[in-house]
């Protein structure tokens, strides 16, 4: 007896790396964990909001299953974000869930789709999973994407076009120009197109975030989003998908089904993320103002370590930070730091594809700034020895 074929495809290097920093904390070794973007395990925490309306629904009638489709109130607050009918819209289990359904309603065995190249992880994997292809859109050296190239990518099996916009790793935020070509190229091939829009607040400097949605008005847009990252709360495991355009309701059909196949999402945090959204983001100033200064750290820092360079991520929290001069894949680099050093990153091979010669790793810009401080200069001993 053994598994299937279809569960060895699963890969999520963002936690794979993790088995072992644990082998080597076992071994005596402190690790400094720069592999994954969770705020509560460092200084940051959701908004007073959340944590009460969780609080009172605990008291009040949200023991049992909630509606598949998502809390009736959510979905009207998320409605009135997104701008559209409450009907188009489906609470997920943070946006993975989200990731999970569309995918699997937008591909069958046999298809393909478009990623941003780099990419989330989580898409890649779930392409597989389906038997699908995946194939990646180049980006420029700002890592906004080339909808030339995006053209050139699209096959006759092709599905779907996904954005991640602000993008994970690189945290770049993409021009309203940009999404206009990527919404027109959809147009022009009618493909539906998957718009992770999960860090759109948490805009690091002063740029302008479009979402698809306003920008692709005659194709399917699936918005997706979450309180994991604007609210910085990802232990809630509450997001969304909004789908937008969709004239004949066959995909909001399709997501239905997904929705009632799994029962529910936890009502008791469905409520806490009503009082989240009806408070706004007014907390967020002084988060985004620790973070920006983690980001100008950290990037200060890559600029000083010979055979190491970052560009800037406008949003998110991430740096996507390319390695010269060193021997081996990024996997052995990933693992020879934390072996010498106890710095824990993920290999850029995880986001970025098709690229074998360049190596990268994605880190966090998360930690308090002695942490990173301290993380950055065991990084600069290691790069010194290479």
């Amino acid at each position: 007896m053994k598994p299937s074929h279809a569960s060895s495809l699963v890969r999520y290097a963002i936690r794979d790396v993790v088995l072992e920093a644990k082998k080597e904390e076992a071994r005596g070794k402190k690790v400094i964990y720069l592999n994954i973007g969770d705020p509560c395990k460092y200084d940051f925490s959701p908004p007073q909001s959340i944590v009460d309306g969780v609080k009172e629904a605990l008291d009040g009638p949200y023991k049992g299953y909630a509606f598949s489709l998502g809390d009736q109130e959510l979905r009207e607050e998320i409605a009135r974000i997104e701008k559209c009918s409450p009907d188009q819209v489906f609470v997920t289990l943070g946006l993975s869930e989200g990731i999970d359904f569309g995918t699997r309603i937008l591909l069958d065995a046999g298809d393909s789709i478009l990623l941003p190249n780099p990419t989330y992880p989580l898409y890649p994997t779930k392409t597989d999973v389906l038997g699908a292809e995946a194939l990646y859109y180049n980006c420029d050296k700002e890592w906004v994407p080339d909808p030339e190239d995006l053209r050139k990518k699209i096959k006759e099996n092709t599905k779907a076009i996904v954005v991640i916009n602000p993008n994970n790793p690189t945290g770049a935020v993409y021009p309203r120009k940009v999404l206009e070509e990527i919404a027109n190229i959809a147009s022009e091939h009618k493909l539906p197109i998957f718009s992770d829009e999960v860090y759109d607040h948490v805009l690091i400097d002063d740029v302008e975030m479009h979402k698809m949605k306003d920008v692709a008005k005659d194709v399917p847009v699936f918005s997706g989003n979450s309180l994991s990252k604007n609210y910085f709360y990802p232990g809630a495991r509450v997001g969304y998908t909004a789908i937008h355009n969709d004239a004949g309701g066959e995909f909001m059909d399709a997501f239905t089904r997904m929705c009632n196949q799994r029962l529910s999402v936890n009502w008791e945090f469905q409520r806490g993320a009503l009082a989240g959204y009806k408070a706004g983001l007014g907390f967020l100033k002084p988060k985004l103002e620790k973070l920006r200064k983690r980001r100008d750290i950290v990037c200060k820092r890559i600029g000083e370590i010979p055979g190491l360079s970052v560009c800037a991520p406008k949003a998110a929290a991430y740096g996507f930070v390319k390695v010269d001069g060193y021997a081996g894949t990024d996997w052995d680099f990933v693992y020879a730091l934390l072996r010498e050093e106890g710095v824990l990153v993920v290999p850029g091979s995880a986001f970025y594809k098709n690229h074998p010669d360049e190596l990268y790793f994605r880190t966090t810009l998360l930690p308090e700034e002695k942490t990173l401080e301290l993380a950055m200069g065991k990084l600069e001993k290691f790069m010194k020895r290479i």
